[in-house]
Parts: C-alpha cells; sequence; structure tokens
C-alpha cells in the first residue's frame, strides 16, 4: 500500500521532468482530413454515446476510432482491452500493458480527451501518444492540447458541436 504511494510519486516526478522533453518531440501537425481517431474517456457509461456521436457529427467510420477508458479501479469482471487504470503504469512512466503500448505507437490524426478532469495518468498517456491534433477541455492543462474547447465538462454534446465548428474551420473534416 505505500508502494503505491511511492510509485505514484516516481511516475509524477517522471512526468515533471520528461514533460518539456517529450512535448518538443510531439508529433508534427498535418493539414490531412482526418481518417482515424483515439478518444480518452475517464467514464466507461460515455463509451457508446462518445462513439455514435463523433459518428454522427464528423462522419468518421467507427472502425477508425479507438477509446481509451481511464479507470480508478479495474473490477476483475472487466475484460474490455481498452481500460487501463493506475496499475498498467510502472514506475517512472512505464507503461506495462502491452495493448496500451501498441494503442500508443500508432499515429491517429485526432486525439480527443473528454476526461473531466486532470490526471497523472491520462497526462502520461498524453505524453506518449502519436496524435497528430489533440483536443481537449480547456479546464485541463494546456500543454498537452492544439484545440481547447470551453464549456463545462458535463456537457459533451456542446463540446461535439464546438469541435466540428473548429475543425470545419481548420478544414480537418
Amino acid at each position: 500500500m505505500i508502494f503505491t504511494g511511492i510509485k505514484r510519486k516516481s511516475n509524477q516526478l517522471f512526468f515533471n521532468k520528461k514533460v518539456k522533453e517529450l512535448l518538443g518531440d510531439a508529433a508534427e501537425g498535418t493539414s490531412e482530413k482526418i481518417k482515424n481517431v483515439l478518444i480518452v474517456l475517464d467514464d466507461i457509461s460515455l463509451k457508446e454515446v462518445t462513439l455514435a456521436n463523433l459518428k454522427n457529427n464528423l462522419g468518421i467510420q467507427e472502425n477508425n476510432i479507438e477509446i481509451l477508458v481511464f479507470l480508478q479501479k479495474l473490477s476483475k469482471e472487466n475484460d474490455d482491452k481498452h481500460l487501463f487504470s493506475s496499475k498498467d503504469f510502472g514506475w517512472y512512466g512505464k507503461i506495462n500493458n502491452d495493448i496500451l503500448k501498441n494503442i500508443l505507437t500508432k499515429k491517429y490524426d485526432l486525439l480527443i480527451n473528454y476526461s473531466k478532469i486532470d490526471n497523472l495518468y491520462n497526462n502520461i498517456l498524453l505524453l506518449h501518444s502519436k496524435a497528430a491534433f489533440k483536443v481537449g477541455f480547456a479546464s485541463l492543462d494546456n500543454r498537452f492540447y492544439d484545440l481547447l474547447i470551453d464549456c463545462k465538462a458535463f456537457d459533451i454534446e456542446l463540446f461535439n458541436k464546438e469541435l466540428k465548428k473548429y475543425l470545419e474551420i481548420l478544414n480537418k473534416i
């Protein structure tokens, strides 16, 4: 139990030390249209709603959308490969989950973070991702994102509407 706190502290130290370095190595943005999307959620109940909303608003096919859901505690009956928790991270920001590693090695045109609060493990995930364009709520850490949308974290419908508007302006969709 004490090791959990020490491990979290080591991940925080890694994050603080590497944030500038990893952000400097971030993927270059492209002016191409969005073909594949990575979504980061912190509420599993929003998974289907978010997927349907994105398919309808952005016109992206379901097989081109990957969804990762962060849960504080994973239960044993959850066998969904797209769920992750703090246990999937080792010491000094190392990712121990092979499925998570494979997802993070792929290049995505768009990463959308629907997390309501800043989370160390989501931030480490964002640092490791190879997304060309990152979007999140304005209440989150602005160092990770290319576009921040200022709306309430629970108003996902408004967030998606604004996202579509800005992506059209940027000629991404």
